[in-house]
């Protein structure tokens, strides 16, 4: 769109359900599995479930927003990550799917008793999420990546500005969402209600239009018009650049559904920021459901360089998008993909270790499909053998890096 500032490479070089097949016969890793040295490292999955990820409270699926007390936020030191924790290789895993605060504690558990550090994505972005990060990094000299992606979503699509009624006082989206079914017709639907109401519209009427306007991201693209936010207007909430996931044969739907998971770049990037004064030469990254490749993005974005990527991840789509991103900012690293996590074995890890001497960073978010989907276990709200297959790889690497010190 004209007038819209975009995210250029040179500058800093969904609610579809999907489910893997092989899912369904197969069980949920049991936690004693995890820090085996496992030389047939485990393709266990969790159950799929076709019930919501928001539970225990933590919001609402309707609307998309949490509740004001959800949003406490725990920036700052966590007295727990000390001693040999503290210590390279650095660890983040950062979740976006809203869990219960028993589901946190049990994959913090999990992680030496790591505890969660929360950040509402709003304080970087237009996007108002909450996210959480179990990580060792060090929390001084943190600092934001320039330039900042948009904060508002008139920041985000200036042209909407022109057609925002007063009364819609809307500044942020809460979710990435895919959902395209009815799209259309609701648009129509809901304009037909505006223009009828001949600049009269009830107190009522308005409350309506703007639940479904934040249910399904809708904006103002004309005078009483309403649609779906763009693939390239996400992208550019979401921190990345322009037409990162325009990729031939790829559809708008799908292009947003393949962001539905992935990092807000500026959100993160302000916790790996620490890492530009530890590695000022570069960093080796196992990235490990690497989706559209957030994590490398933001780092890239931070003019930390990428020595070498070693990337997890399924989804074909996903991996083109990574590889296509990798190409065109000229990285002078490796990058290296790996469709699934369970060729992580030991002995596979050792040859990465002899490759390339270890690594500095093991970075992972939520698994997904390309198309959004992810599986969930009921108990915990989020695919929890996907979390425990990177924790066994976590705890391999870390161990391995003192070995081959």
């Amino acid at each position: 769109e004209q007038g819209e500032q975009e995210t250029e490479y040179s500058t800093y070089h969904q609610r579809l359900n999907y489910y893997d097949d092989d899912d369904d016969n197969k069980r949920v890793k049991k936690a004693k599995h995890i820090f085996r040295d496992d030389r047939g490292a485990s393709s266990s999955h969790a159950v799929n479930q076709p019930t919501p990820w928001l539970s225990g409270g933590v919001g609402s699926a309707g609307d998309g927003y949490l509740k004001e007390e959800d949003y406490e936020m725990t920036l700052g030191p966590r007295a727990n990550v000390s001693g040999e924790l503290a210590k390279p290789p650095f660890f983040l895993y950062g979740n976006v799917v809203n869990i219960t605060k028993d589901a946190w504690s049990e994959i913090s558990g999990f992680l030496s008793g790591v505890r969660p550090e929360f950040i509402n994505s709003q304080l970087f972005s237009a996007l108002m999420r909450r996210e959480g990060y179990l990580h060792n990094l060090p929390t001084e000299r943190r600092h934001v990546v320039v330039p900042k992606s948009p904060m508002t979503i008139e920041d985000a699509v200036p042209s909407t500005r022109h057609y925002w009624p007063t009364w819609d006082t809307r500044k942020h989206i809460g979710s990435v969402t895919s959902e395209v079914a009815g799209i259309e017709q609701l648009c129509e639907m809901l304009g037909k209600t505006i223009k009828d109401s001949r600049g009269l519209l009830s107190e009522e009427k308005r409350a309506q239009i703007l639940h479904q306007c934040k249910m399904a991201n809708l904006i103002w693209i004309g005078q009483d018009r309403l649609g779906p936010l763009q693939p390239n207007q996400m992208e550019r909430i979401l921190g990345y650049p322009s037409n990162h996931t325009n990729l031939f044969g790829l559809n708008p739907p799908d292009r947003i559904a393949a962001m539905k998971y992935a990092f807000q770049t500026d959100t993160i990037a302000y916790l790996l920021s620490v890492l530009k004064d530890i590695y000022p030469d570069g960093l080796r990254v196992l990235s490990i459901y690497s989706g559209v490749g957030g994590a490398e993005i933001a780092l890239h974005r931070l003019g930390i360089p990428l020595k070498c990527v070693v990337s997890v991840e399924e989804s074909d789509v996903n991996r083109k998008i990574l590889k296509r991103w990798w190409a065109k900012t000229e990285q002078s690293g490796v990058l290296r993909q790996l469709n699934g996590i369970w060729k992580l074995k030991t002995d596979a890890l050792e040859d990465l270790f002899k490759e390339f001497g270890g690594f500095d960073l093991v970075v992972g978010g939520n698994y997904s499909s390309y198309r959004g989907g992810t599986t969930v276990n009921a108990t915990m709200g989020m695919d929890s053998s996907k979390y425990f297959e990177y924790v066994r790889v976590l705890q391999r690497v870390r161990s391995m890096q003192h070995f081959y010190k």
